[in-house]
């Protein structure tokens, strides 16, 4: 099997050759921008350079599968969110909330033709035309309540939640169809799976009855609009949230680093396939030894394919990173 072949097969539970090591929140190191010379925050609004940066988390760090959208924020950057586009070491953050009034909420016709949405969509055909065929490219929009948080603004989301909830429906609505158009043109684009970030719906966030009400539904609609396979990320201890994830009809479940791997193979029972879990803070500060033992534990757990458990630090180093893929090699008996 290619990395793409592998990837694909233990993301819709059948059995690789060994399992494949990927990503979908945002991964990119000073040290592959320096090796690349592409560096951020040009490559934002750079496809060539991005899709070159990006490709080389496969050519030189070994992972199967590679999310080519660093910046997690490109749907509220096209609809006039203010952006701090970061440096070489710091990813891009919002710095406003665009949405205060309900009919802030305004879906332009040109969407989809608007920078960053423009530059990553010409981003993934680039990385599908020229590397498509020996890994798997993967695409990434914000989850609806993470973008609604970041377009109303956190504090606002979370008084609205009691206070005003329809107004926050309203918003959360809107962001689906954002969403959904943004990743089916993604899928037009020929991504093969689609990551959905919704790290902001985190356990610190909404409390397993809060989710059920308010935003099972909302995922349950979102995902059954979208065109192909999908892997969505959550923040933090979720594992009370397990029996409603089962519901949301996703592909796979990228699991955080708060989460046992044993605890998540045996909540998840079949429902979807695994994606986790390593220790974001470990990969910038620990040891490769270090990284390579979680990743036994996930595969001795039979996690489904091995990542990190969140965004990483572009500070991370090189060697722990690819001590991710080395593992998983050694594990398989060295192929």
């Amino acid at each position: 099997m290619n990395s793409r072949e592998r990837f694909l097969a233990a993301l819709h539970g059948q059995t690789p050759d060994r399992t494949p090591v990927a990503h979908v929140a945002a991964l990119t190191t000073v040290e592959l921008q320096q090796a690349t010379g592409c560096f951020m925050p040009d490559v934002h609004s750079d496809p060539a350079k991005q899709a070159k940066l990006l490709t080389a988390n496969h050519d030189v760090l070994g992972f199967d599968a590679v999310n080519f959208i660093i910046n997690y924020f490109g749907e509220p950057a096209a609809l006039q969110a203010k952006m701090d586009w970061g440096t070489p070491s710091q990813l891009p953050s919002f710095q406003s909330n665009p949405w205060q009034r309900a009919d802030d909420a305004i879906i332009p016709d040109d969407l989809l033709d608007r920078p960053p949405i423009s530059t990553y969509l010409e981003t993934l055909r680039i990385a599908k035309r020229d590397c498509g065929d020996r890994m798997a490219v993967l695409g990434k929009v914000m989850g609806p309540f993470s973008m609604a948080l970041a377009m109303h603004g956190i504090e606002q989301v979370l008084m609205g939640m009691i206070e005003n909830r329809s107004l926050v429906a309203h918003f959360v609505d809107v962001c689906v169809e954002v969403l959904v158009k943004c990743a089916n043109a993604e899928f037009e684009c020929g991504i093969d799976a689609l990551a959905i970030g919704e790290g902001g719906a985190g356990s610190q966030m909404l409390s397993p009855e809060m989710y059920e009400e308010f935003l099972l539904p909302v995922h349950q609609k979102m995902i059954a609009r979208i065109d192909g396979p999908t892997i969505m990320h959550i923040c933090g201890d979720v594992t009370p949230r397990l029996p409603m994830l089962k519901q949301t009809g996703m592909t796979c479940f990228n699991f955080d680093w708060a989460i046992q791997p044993e605890q998540m193979v045996q909540a998840a029972a079949g429902a979807f396939s695994l994606m986790g879990n390593v220790n974001t803070t470990d990969l910038l500060n620990a040891t490769p030894q270090e990284i390579e033992r979680q990743v036994m534990d996930n595969l001795e757990a039979g996690v489904d394919i091995i990542s990190p458990g969140c965004a990483i630090s572009p500070n991370c180093p090189n060697a722990n990173l690819r001590a991710m893929t080395r593992a998983v090699v050694e594990y398989a008996g060295g192929g």
